[in-house]
């Protein structure tokens, strides 16, 4: 039976690209990870809810109430399972001036999701004894140095977003070791665009889903 993995994320794990085409990167991470896992022998499924601009757990003013990750994700989950293992990488957006969130707040958000996932019968088995997926959620690299250059077009969405985002690896390692679930520092693995601040290139795509496989290929 082959081992179904669910990949909940915002527009870097949707496969949006730095070159700000808005087109869909076929060899974006999710992806990458799952082809490299099956040539390495694993009879995987790759599922893939993952939307731009979707935040942690906040309705958008601007963008709309539907961009709010946690709204849709027990549902999501129920749908999709039975489910072996469940990546989250979302904290990006949250990130926005418009939402003048801290690390912290951050962070909490983070691990609500990652306790809905886990506390769901929707892992191995059927609809009536499902047990819990594996969780892990994986902390966003840190926004790209362009991010605090105020010719750039978009520095006042994302005014002091890069300081913020540099303090979540640290709070959401030790969050995530405190509520048992597995965590990932995406900067070990991947680094935001030079020219885009918040994405990420097709080499950072292929690298970060082969890394994530490693990961996995240690836990399948």
């Amino acid at each position: 039976m082959s081992i179904r993995i669910l990949i909940y994320g915002d527009s870097n794990s949707w496969g949006y690209l730095d070159d700000g085409l808005g087109t869909r990167f076929e060899g974006r991470w999710p992806v990458s990870m799952a082809a490299q896992l099956l040539t390495d022998g694993h009879d995987i499924e790759l599922i893939e809810e993952c939307l731009p601009g979707r935040t942690t757990n906040l309705d958008d003013p601007q963008e709309g109430a539907h961009f709010n990750g946690a709204t849709p994700l027990r549902a999501i989950l129920l749908s999709q399972q039975p489910l072996d293992h469940v990546l989250i990488m979302l904290g990006t957006n949250d990130l926005k001036t418009r939402f003048a969130r801290n690390a912290a707040d951050i962070v909490d958000a983070q691990i609500s999701l990652a306790a809905t996932a886990a506390a769901l019968p929707c892992g191995p088995g059927g609809w009536a004894d499902a047990a819990p997926p594996a969780v892990t959620l994986i902390c966003p690299p840190r926004l790209g140095e362009r991010a605090d250059d105020p010719d750039w077009d978009r520095a006042a969405e994302w005014q002091n977003g890069r300081a913020t985002s540099a303090l979540l690896p640290d709070l959401l390692a030790a969050a995530a070791q405190k509520a048992g679930t597995g965590y990932i520092d995406g900067n070990d693995h991947a680094v935001s665009s030079a020219l885009d601040p918040i994405h990420w290139t097709r080499d950072t795509h292929i690298a970060f889903g082969t890394a994530i496989a490693a990961y996995l290929a240690a836990r399948l």
